[in-house]
């Protein structure tokens, strides 16, 4: 699944194999994909234009080209973007193909059919997108307990619903939202107001962690270049429904919070807030 480690990794790995670097062309095979503009004036308008830089907004890939314009995309849930030799096979589920100079292209792919690519102005792209609207990004240094604190204080909502609220926390996604509440040992369905100073520093030190520990092991799925990465999508609680907790050995419980299914343990993120024991340290692998 395409969460904040999945889509930094690839952006990176943008940075490092494409930036500096024009496209030659590009193929629209599912019109769909494209949000904006239309598919003819997407290639016409993304032939020759140069790469600057690349960066991530929430779950957003954005690479600034030469003309000011910005190229977008978004993985959904399970997209994938591959650097491989220009005229390569492409895989049944390829949606755009975009040409590098160099014999490269750019093949974006989601068994779904539900990736996008948008690309437009700067300022635009940025207000069709409601790029503006988004909270802070939780790897930012900027992000401190503190921070989050103000950012749920007043909100009387479950807490899994606001962490997924990307006007809130930008990019958190379910999986790395309920792996972040076990290690924090808070119960997702309480209201995020009622979190103490003690809970939002533990909340925000699991959110960190996981985040931080998926980059490491270079996400869930596979890189720029066709490379798996070592975490895994089913870690200590998500999608685990029934498992022991690999704490306390207790069943995980499963619900659906706002529509999201969620996974939690009793045990270890009591509903009353008083978590039995500190929670532990855990690996992703």
């Amino acid at each position: 699944m395409a969460e904040v480690p999945e889509v930094e990794i690839i952006v990176r790995d943008l940075k490092q194999a494409v930036v500096g670097r024009r496209f030659v062309g590009a193929e629209v095979l599912v019109p769909a994909a494209v949000r904006f503009a239309s598919p003819p004036d997407f290639i016409q308008n993304l032939t020759g234009r140069k790469v600057l830089g690349a960066e991530r907004r929430a779950k957003f890939m954005l690479l600034t080209l030469d003309d000011g314009q910005t190229l977008a995309l978004h993985f959904m849930l399970w997209g994938e973007l591959q650097l491989r030799p220009a005229g390569s096979e492409r895989p049944p589920a390829t949606l755009v193909v975009l040409t590098l100079e160099g014999n490269e292209e750019l093949q974006l792919t989601d068994t779904l059919g539900y990736a996008r690519v948008a690309l437009g102005p700067t300022a635009l792209l940025a207000s069709q997108l409601k790029l503006e609207e988004l909270g802070p990004e939780a790897l930012d240094e900027a992000f401190t307990p503190e921070v989050l604190a103000k950012l749920i204080r007043r909100r009387r909502s479950a807490l899994k619903t606001v962490l997924l609220n990307q006007r809130v926390l930008a990019g958190l996604g379910n999986r790395d939202a309920d792996e972040s509440m076990w290690v924090a040992g808070i119960d997702p369905r309480r209201l995020a107001s009622s979190l103490s100073p003690a809970e939002i520093v533990r909340l925000h030190q699991g959110i960190r962690d996981v985040l931080e520990e998926g980059l490491r092991l270079r996400g869930t799925q596979r890189d720029l270049f066709g490379v798996q990465g070592q975490a895994k999508h089913r870690r200590n609680i998500f999608g685990k429904t029934g498992a022991p907790c690999p704490r306390c050995a207790t069943p995980v419980s499963h619900l659906r919070i706002g529509g999201r299914n969620t996974h939690w343990c009793a045990h270890c993120q009591p509903a009353d807030g008083a978590a039995p024991e500190a929670p532990a340290q855990t690996s992703l692998l």
